[in-house]
């Protein structure tokens, strides 16, 4: 994955993702996923990947089977 890293962590442990903006789109890439959304001048890019990347976490928790 190329792009710039970024960390959250949730429950104890750490995820880990890339984010790349391409335009106004922010992509979030992991290996369980990717997400994008469109940057607001008011939303700082690495707080906008960390909210993605957190919603990329939380959907795989919740999805059956998951080993997260």
């Amino acid at each position: 994955m190329s792009g710039h890293a970024i960390h959250i962590k949730i429950d104890g442990r750490t995820y880990a993702g890339t984010y790349q903006v391409d335009r106004k789109i922010l992509t979030v890439t992991t290996p369980y996923g990717r997400k994008s959304a469109e940057i607001s001048p008011r939303v700082a890019h690495d707080t906008l990947a960390h909210q993605l990347l957190q919603e990329l976490v939380q959907q795989e928790k919740a999805r059956k089977g998951s080993t997260l």
